[in-house]
């Protein structure tokens, strides 16, 4: 239930003994807070925006700091019916400075508040964003462009990869077989290449080469109690992209503890059901985790497994490298053909991922990399969106990946409220 009025010590809107809401008009004029019923009076001078002020000190909602002229500038830029909205939720209701049309609250927040009143309010609100005076500290907010970095960054990454994939092809082969010399030690740093590749890829042998039946099999292991696995594929299973394994070898150690808990004798009715309705949610995360895992494993199998394409074409390569001159010229051909099928093939892949690549920074280019000197650490808890008002006329968008960017007073104001714009 919202019903649009607004009450603390001071407020821009009152009700008339009508029932109607209504702006101070005149200073001394008298109304009612349409929160807590008491009297309130216009406050209309030169300086400050005209507001109402409750007669008597009366603090309606706890939950509403001292009103600004920050505060009252704020709300005066969205339509009248959104400002200062009374929001009733399961018989508890608090003031939303604005609530928009679309059912989003805006909240400004002018002083530090607790990581808990953070927490109650966006239980309470749901869809809501916050604008937080950030005048007083905009200095510590520390923003950098590192797109153009980035950018270089990725050039240069995939001019070494083209530089490699380009390093055997049959015209560079052509070269190193010219020279003796040259070719006995590009031999030995194939010969060692393949060795190493082949030493990663020889455990998924046993799993029929499939990342399907890894990543099945492996998840069997650790979910029955046995976490030893081929040492061979120790380097496979401790792949930085297996994000889920940690949480999901976790949940091992709840089971037991829950195992051992129901039992143990002399438990309440009351007791053991809540330890299976624990077991129910450690099931439930399991089977959750356990989807994912299976995925990331997948991913990480085939990772590996592509190398299977690389091993064929250094073979390729060693064999070319290896035949003498009297070999069939049919032979050296289909060799050279191979190989060069290869190189070009897997070119066209590096380039579609460079554009891939290039394009993703291109399209967050606007987003600025985030350091809060001297932090509100409370304000790390918050889940709803955070705008810094930086008092220039410019507001700083927080993502939720720390990277903010620049968004102008106006901008914002259209964003919320299109009408407007």
């Amino acid at each position: 239930m919202y019903v649009n009025l607004f009450c603390n010590l001071i407020m821009q809107h009152a009700i008339d003994i009508n029932g109607k809401k209504i702006r101070p008009a005149s200073s001394g004029q008298i109304a009612f807070c349409g929160f807590c019923g008491e009297k309130v009076r216009g406050r209309c001078g030169e300086i400050n925006i005209w507001h109402w002020q409750h007669i008597n000190k009366v603090d309606c909602d706890s939950w509403k700091e001292g009103e600004t002229e920050w505060h009252r500038a704020w709300k005066s830029r969205f339509p009248f019916d959104w400002q200062e909205t009374i929001i009733i939720k399961n018989g508890e209701k608090h003031i939303a400075d604005i609530f928009t049309d679309e059912g989003l609250v805006i909240e400004f927040q002018n002083s530090a508040i607790s990581p808990s009143t953070i927490a109650e309010r966006e239980k309470f609100y749901g869809k809501m964003i916050w604008v937080i005076n950030a005048e007083s500290f905009k200095n510590n907010l520390v923003t950098e462009n590192v797109s153009e970095k980035h950018l270089a960054e990725i050039e240069k990454k995939y001019a070494v990869k083209r530089i490699h994939l380009k390093k055997y092809d049959s015209i560079s082969l052509e070269s190193i077989k010219k020279k003796p010399n040259l070719r006995t030690a590009e031999i030995q740093i194939l010969i060692d290449n393949l060795n190493m590749l082949e030493s990663v890829t020889a455990p998924f042998t046993i799993y029929n080469k499939n990342a399907h039946t890894f990543a099945e099999q492996i998840i069997n292991i650790w979910q029955n109690d046995n976490l030893s696995v081929d040492p061979s594929l120790i380097k496979i299973i401790t792949d930085d992209a297996l994000i889920s394994k940690n949480a999901f070898l976790r949940l091992r150690g709840d089971f037991k503890l829950n195992n051992y808990h129901l039992d143990l004798p002399g438990k309440t009715s009351s007791e053991i059901e809540q330890l299976y309705l624990e077991r129910k949610n450690l099931l439930a995360q399991r089977e959750s985790l356990k989807a994912l895992l299976f995925e990331e494993l997948k991913s990480v199998a085939s990772k590996y497994l592509n190398l299977e394409g690389e091993i064929t074409h250094l073979k390729n390569v060693l064999s070319f490298l290896n035949i003498e001159k009297d070999a069939s010229d049919k032979e050296l051909q289909n060799l050279k053909a191979e190989i060069d099928y290869y190189i070009n093939t897997n070119l066209q892949i590096l380039e579609d991922a460079y554009i891939e690549e290039k394009n993703n920074n291109i399209k967050d280019k606007d987003k600025l990399n985030f350091i809060w000197k001297r932090e509100r650490k409370s304000w790390l808890t918050a889940s709803a969106q955070i705008y810094f008002d930086l008092g220039d006329g410019r507001l700083l968008y927080k993502h939720s990946d720390n990277k903010v960017i620049y968004i102008t007073l106006s901008d914002f104001i259209s964003r919320f409220n299109p009408a407007d714009s």
